[in-house]
């Protein structure tokens, strides 16, 4: 089997085990819903801000997560039954390591703002399948050259991808409760 297809199933299984992940994180939302919607906001924007400031100037992130290693057990079926498995339980993002913070505040942001399920799903799909773009990019550009260009930016790239979910979501703050000009 090439390296093509058992990347289709990985991401099949790391979109899925998102997928999952999002309707929790939307049943979440449901129940802490009840907390007033001004609460909810400072509150996130006060979580946001630290987990952001964390992760920009700490080496390591250190958020509480599970850091251990999916064990090779889930792979005694056989390799594409085993990848699959992998990538539905990588991504949940609760099984292995989350090295950045951006999905963190993009959880805060959807459990704030307890938008309608299905777009609580579709967060959650988009974060599973984008756990599996690296090894895209692995199958695509090769051993050397992906292993050379994350040796010196992935810190770099971990830190971006916060500032700019950061941005997203205090752009989605600001929309939801009216803050900004107008328009006419």
């Amino acid at each position: 089997m090439g390296r093509l297809p058992l990347w289709g199933s990985f991401a099949a299984g790391t979109t899925l085990g998102g997928g999952a992940t999002g309707v929790v994180v939307a049943v979440i939302a449901g129940l802490v819903s009840v907390v007033p919607e001004p609460v909810r906001w400072w509150g996130l924007l006060a979580t946001a801000l630290v987990v952001v400031v964390l992760d920009l100037v700490e080496p390591v992130l250190r958020l509480p997560q599970r850091t251990t290693l999916i064990p090779q057990e889930v792979f005694a079926r056989g390799m594409a039954t085993g990848i699959f498995r992998f990538g539905l339980e990588y991504g949940t993002g609760v099984r292995t390591l989350v090295p950045s913070a951006a999905p963190w505040v993009a959880l805060l942001t959807i459990i704030a703002w307890n938008p309608h399920w299905v777009v609580t799903l579709v967060a959650g799909l988009v974060f599973g399948l984008s756990r599996s773009l690296a090894v895209l990019q692995f199958v695509l550009l090769g051993a050397d050259g992906w292993q050379a260009f994350l040796a010196g930016h992935t810190r770099l790239l971990e830190r971006l991808g916060t500032l700019v979910t950061a941005l997203a979501c205090l752009a989605a703050v600001a929309s939801a409760v009216g803050w900004g000009p107008p328009y006419r």
